[in-house]
């Protein structure tokens, strides 16, 4: 059954429907599609007005996984991967939800359009969508007519075929409210003022990463030296909205992305593949006093986070010697070597350490200090003694601390690359946000990047977006229905 909609005398729109959905990222588009299928009348909002509008959804990589474990792996085996990943942080009712939906959510996927298949060596890559992204650099053609960017289309014409379908150029501004019940939004369309009334709100906007202002609050001291990697669309509008309304956030210090070169800052060729996750987790990260700022070991999403927070996260450097540039700069599907080289990146070289200082511009007696006290320890076997600890243990995307040699050395600058924020609204397992009194607020679900509670903590914990706003929007399309009816 398709939406109401209404005219009053003062030009406004007032429309009516079972579910309203702010977003139409892969989170929004589940809701909606599993919502109409349990048979209850949905509309979908999108702030963008494009056919194949950006979304963070529509430019990924289309990977499944759960902390880079295979989705299908039993729920115990990714309970434990979660923990492991985000050092204990993860909520435990989120994370169950997660682990214990994540398999059913991708064979739903797939009977509903989606073409998955393995997509490289690595054993988190076994349901990635086709056609496989990822092989390319550059943003533009990484996603167009690929896997992920034809998911949202065959998602769309599946809800179009439902009877429902999506509002595009209409930027949600508020949440309309009675008797503490969440009953609707009103937003911005082509200039006028629109109300959307509705028994469930569902807010899958994103988070805030496209948002300076609050980039910079909880983020990073200077949100313009931060590349956006993803579509730079989350504006932290649904976070906003229910603040206003009493919601509680949480987490909101981390998010995902990559260590990118930083020359990606401005040429759209190096972003958002491909990363320097490998090579930064086997060198040493240093500021621009040559100093070590961060811990190494635990990888891209945490060294990316750490380059944020420094005062100025342009004046970083990833320090080693030619031999893991050749090794480990040649690792993943699109390897960094030579491919940044080849786009114009600035790499420096030196026969020896002080050659190399002089031309990165990198202080050489403290550069040589922090490599000295680092390959002592590298070589004791106790890198986790240093002042900044260095971890010992391998990960997915990060190498086991190896000594680095001062004879033919290479400096790449840094940027950090953002793709979206972990923190956001605090829900409960059934995706229902919950107030500042510590209980649901009734007819408000929130999904996605604009939640909290699965990723981020002090390790930057990094789960798997597309799974997470997979999940979140299966659980929050059947709660919807399930208290619609």
């Amino acid at each position: 059954m398709n939406s109401v909609a209404t005219s009053d005398t003062a030009g406004n729109a007032e429309n009516q429907a079972d579910l309203v959905i702010v977003g139409a990222g892969l989170a929004g588009l589940t809701a909606a599609v599993r919502a109409a299928e349990l048979g209850i009348t949905v509309v979908v909002l999108e702030a963008g007005r494009e056919t194949t509008y950006a979304a963070n959804s529509r430019y990924s990589g289309g990977v499944f996984h759960i902390a880079f474990q295979d989705v299908h792996a039993p729920p115990q085996t990714l309970t434990a991967a979660v923990a492991q990943a985000t050092a204990g942080y993860a909520d435990t009712a989120l994370t169950e939800a997660l682990t214990g939906n994540i398999s059913r959510a991708v064979r739903w996927l797939a009977d509903h359009g989606a073409t998955l298949g393995t997509g490289g060596d690595l054993g988190f890559m076994k349901n990635m969508l086709y056609p496989y992204s990822l092989r390319e650099p550059g943003l533009a053609t990484h996603w167009p007519d690929k896997g992920a960017d034809r998911l949202l289309t065959e998602l769309e014409r599946r809800l179009n075929a439902a009877g429902a379908g999506i509002v595009r150029g209409a930027r949600a501004i508020s949440l309309a409210m009675r008797n503490g019940r969440c009953e609707g939004v009103a937003v911005h369309r082509d200039g006028c003022l629109e109300t959307y009334s509705a028994s469930a709100v569902l807010l899958a906007d994103g988070g805030f990463q496209g948002n300076p202002n609050m980039v910079r609050r909880y983020i990073s001291p200077m949100p313009e030296s931060l590349c956006q990697r993803g579509a730079g669309t989350g504006l932290g509008d649904g976070i906003r909205m229910a603040l206003q309304v009493g919601a509680q956030v949480a987490g909101m210090d981390r998010f995902y992305g990559h260590v990118q070169c930083d020359a990606a800052l401005s040429d759209d060729r190096l972003w958002p593949y491909p990363i320097l996750d490998i090579v930064a987790s086997a060198a040493i990260v240093v500021d621009s006093t040559g100093r070590r700022f961060t811990d190494e070991g635990l990888g891209g999403v945490s060294i990316a986070n750490a380059i944020a927070r420094q005062d100025d996260p342009l004046a970083t450097f990833a320090v080693l010697d030619e031999k893991l540039w050749e090794s480990c700069g040649k690792q993943f599907l699109l390897p960094p070597n030579p491919t940044i080289e080849e786009h114009g990146a600035t790499v420096h070289r030196g026969a020896d350490l002080s050659t190399l200082a002089a031309r990165s511009g990198l202080p050489a007696d403290s550069l040589a200090s922090t490599l000295e006290t680092y390959n002592q320890a590298v070589r004791s076997g106790d890198p986790a003694a240093l002042d900044v600890p260095r971890t010992s243990r391998d990960s997915t995307l990060g190498r086991l601390p190896e000594v680095i040699s001062t004879r033919d050395m290479v400096a790449i600058p840094l940027c950090a690359g953002i793709t979206y924020t972990m923190g956001g609204l605090v829900i409960d397992d059934r995706c229902r946000v919950i107030g500042r009194d510590g209980r649901p607020i009734p007819g408000l679900s929130a999904a996605g990047a604009t939640t909290a509670g699965l990723e981020g903590g002090p390790a930057s914990g990094y789960v798997g977006g597309l799974a997470k706003a997979l999940v979140h929007g299966l659980v929050a399309g059947e709660d919807a229905a399930g208290r619609v009816r």
